[in-house]
C-alpha cells in the first residue's frame, strides 16, 4: 500500500471528541518530559534571564514555562490539525474507549523505520562534526529517561502537534483550497517552514539572550534540528503524531552514548 493510500485511509479526527478530556490526556502525557528536562537542562537564555535563582526555583520556573507552551501547542493542534488531516489517531481511540490494534500495527513500522534513520543521522553527525552534540543541545547530554520523556512526548507535542499544525493550517487557509487537504506541495513546504523555526527559534534565543553561542554551534544545531524536524514532520503528516512520537523514541534508544 502506498503513502498516499495510508494518508487517504488512515483515521482522523473527524468526529468531535470531548476536547477537555482529549487535551488533558495529551497534557499529562507531555508534562513529565517538561518536569524532567525543566529540572535537569533548563534553557540557556532562562538561566540567564533568572540570574541568582536557586536550581530548584528555576527548574519549577521552566515547569510552569513549558507547561504553558504545551498547553497553547495542544489546544492548537486540536483545533487545527484535523482540518489539514494532522491528528492523533491511537490516542483520539484510546481516549474514546477503543484498542486500536490496527492502527498500532500500520503506525509502528514507519516509526521504528525513521528512528534507525534518526538514529543513523545523529550518530553521522556527532562523528563528522567538531562540537560534541550535549553541548549543542543539553537535552542530548541527558540521562536516558528524561530524553525519552522530553523528546519522545514533550517535544513532538510541542513541536509538531502544536507549531506544525499551525504552520500547515496557515498555508492552508493562504493557498490551499478549503475543499481539499494540503497536497504534496503545500504540505512538505509547511514541513520545511516548521522545521526552520524549530531550529531557529532556540538558536534566536541562545545567540541573542546568552550571546555565547559560536558560529559552527549555530551552524551544527540547525543542520541536526532542521533535518529531524523534516523527518518528523513527515512521520506526523503522513502517519500520525503516534508514527513521530515513535520515531524520536527509538531515535533516542539507538542513539543513546554514542553522541
Amino acid at each position: 500500500m502506498s503513502l498516499t493510500s495510508h494518508r487517504l485511509t488512515r483515521p482522523v479526527a473527524t468526529q468531535p471528541l470531548p476536547a477537555a478530556r482529549m487535551g488533558l490526556a495529551l497534557w499529562v502525557m507531555g508534562m513529565p518530559g517538561a518536569i524532567a528536562v525543566a529540572h535537569t537542562a533548563p534553557p540557556a537564555w532562562l538561566v540567564t534571564l533568572a540570574d541568582g535563582a536557586s536550581a530548584e526555583t528555576l527548574g519549577w520556573i521552566a515547569a510552569l514555562g513549558l507547561g504553558i507552551m504545551l498547553a497553547l501547542a495542544i489546544w492548537l493542534g486540536l483545533k487545527l490539525g484535523p482540518q489539514v488531516g494532522l491528528s492523533t489517531p491511537l490516542i483520539h481511540a484510546a481516549v474514546e474507549g477503543r484498542t486500536p490494534w490496527r492502527g498500532m500495527r500500520v503506525l509502528s513500522l514507519p516509526g521504528v523505520a525513521g528512528g534507525v534513520i534518526g538514529a543513523a543521522w545523529l550518530v553521522t553527525l556527532a562523528v563528522v562534526w567538531p562540537e560534541s552534540m550535549s553541548f549543542v543541545d543539553p537535552v542530548y547530554g541527558l540521562p536516558l529517561l528524561p530524553k525519552l520523556l522530553y523528546g519522545g512526548f514533550t517535544e513532538e507535542l510541542l513541536l509538531r502537534f502544536g507549531m506544525l499544525s499551525l504552520v500547515m493550517w496557515l498555508m492552508w487557509k493562504a493557498f490551499g483550497s478549503p475543499k481539499h487537504r494540503p497536497g504534496w506541495l503545500l504540505g512538505w513546504s509547511a514541513i520545511a517552514i516548521a522545521a526552520l523555526l524549530s531550529a531557529g527559534i532556540p538558536v534566536y534565543l541562545g545567540w541573542t539572550v546568552t550571546g555565547t553561542m559560536s558560529a559552527a554551534v549555530v551552524a551544527q544545531l540547525l543542520v541536526c534540528e532542521i533535518v529531524y524536524g523534516l523527518l518528523a514532520g513527515v512521520m506526523f503528516w503522513r502517519y500520525g503524531l503516534e508514527s513521530a512520537m515513535l520515531t524520536h523514541l527509538v531515535t533516542y534508544l539507538l542513539s543513546h552514548g554514542l553522541i
